[in-house]
């Protein structure tokens, strides 16, 4: 399965929006993304330490994950690419210049635009 950065942002400002620990984001969270995508994408958060949360591996294979808040570095990740704006901005430019859509390279792009918007 392929990452999906629309889903990952999605995810990462639902998480975000929780009010309290006790509260979790789950796959039924997300509308327009099947459940099982959206657990594959959770456990992918998870893993890369962007938010704290768990993963149930069941005998059937079934894969079910909850988020229940962002780490340091996922706040961080966010505060790049929250605003709709500068997450169009930061892809179009990954697309201009050819590059993959890695962690590294939106994580550099969305600072080099916010530069760009400081400089101006």
């Amino acid at each position: 399965m392929k990452r999906n950065w629309e889903l990952i942002r999605k995810i990462l400002l639902a998480v975000e929006q929780l009010a309290v620990e006790e509260q979790a984001v789950a796959a039924n969270d997300i509308p327009g993304f099947a459940p099982e995508v959206v657990n594959y994408h959770l456990q992918l958060l998870n893993d890369a330490g962007l938010v704290k949360g768990s993963c149930s591996t069941y005998l059937d294979g079934r894969v079910e994950c909850f988020a229940r808040q962002l780490t340091w570095q996922g706040h961080e990740f966010l505060d790049k690419i929250r605003s709709q704006g500068m997450w169009n901005k930061t892809l179009s430019v990954l697309r201009d210049k050819g590059l993959d859509l890695s962690f590294d390279t939106i994580k550099a792009a969305a600072a080099q635009v916010a530069a760009n918007i400081i400089g101006s």
